[in-house]
């Protein structure tokens, strides 16, 4: 009981909010062939564009929420014109060479952004949640459950878009066949910009997640995102339910890692 609790509390916890760091990942790789290692560099953007709309405007949690959600949509929409769009077309393997020089060079911009407006001082999100109890000697903190349930409820929407959505079923063809995709009348360039602004809205609004946790800084993103792809590539690469799956898989094995061997076995 003394080991049961605090793994199972931290692994859903983790587990949620891999999975939602991770799946804006998946979904872009799955429908542009598109790994994006600026990823990171949005999971900070949300949790700066949080942070400013709650401590410095005094705006409860679920308005730095949301606003990161826009803001993110904002910035992928941006990326996809400027930067993806006039690679479209230049085909394999030089899209994936270009995407991925493209992404590197957007995470420095990105960083050096937030270093020069933020500064580099830590930076950390007010609890949207306080108070605690107690599960024998196991301390539940009632942000953490929050976050946790924020991060599913992120999966559930995302999964209701994705289902019941005509844009969400057009992304899902166009990730099965974009050829055939095309043939029927499915305008792929319109989806991959929706695509891209929905994986950018999805990966600020982990970032908020992540920022009720960790301390914020300009490079703070960096170790999420290699977990995230830690994710995608064990969930298998564009496949959003193998990434969720893969999420809680980490998680509880790094909250048992945590729980029994102590905390600098775990993954940072």
């Amino acid at each position: 009981m003394n080991t049961f609790v605090p793994i199972l509390y931290t692994g859903v916890v983790l587990g949620s909010i891999f999975a939602a760091c991770s799946v804006g990942l998946a979904l872009l790789y799955g429908t542009l062939r598109f790994l994006n290692l600026a990823h990171g560099g949005f999971l900070v953007i949300g949790g700066y564009v949080a942070w400013y709309v709650t401590s410095k405007l005094g705006m409860p949690f679920s308005v730095g929420f949301l606003v990161a959600g826009v803001v993110g949509m904002g910035v992928g929409l941006f990326t996809y014109i400027v930067i993806l769009r006039p690679l479209l077309g230049i085909g394999s393997p030089r899209w994936d060479i270009a995407t991925i020089i493209a992404s590197v060079g957007m995470a420095i911009v990105i960083e050096a952004l937030v270093l020069q407006i933020f500064g580099p001082r830590l930076k950390s999100l007010p609890a949207a949640v306080d108070g605690a109890f107690a599960v024998g000697v196991t301390v539940i903190r009632y942000n953490a459950l929050f976050v946790g349930l924020l991060a599913i409820a992120i999966l559930i929407v995302t999964n209701w878009f994705l289902k019941n959505t005509r844009n969400g079923i057009a992304l899902r063809a166009v990730a099965s066949d974009i050829n055939t995709a095309n043939l029927i009348g499915i305008p792929g360039r319109k989806i991959f910009a929706v695509t891209v602004a929905v994986s950018s809205a999805l990966t600020t609004t982990a970032g908020v997640l992540l920022g009720s946790f960790y301390f914020l800084r300009p490079d703070s993103g960096q170790n999420p995102m290699l977990t995230a792809i830690v994710v995608v590539v064990f969930g298998g690469l564009g496949s959003i339910r193998g990434a969720i799956a893969a999420a809680y898989i980490i998680g509880f094995v790094q909250a048992a890692v945590s729980v029994l061997f102590g905390v600098k076995w775990a993954m940072p």
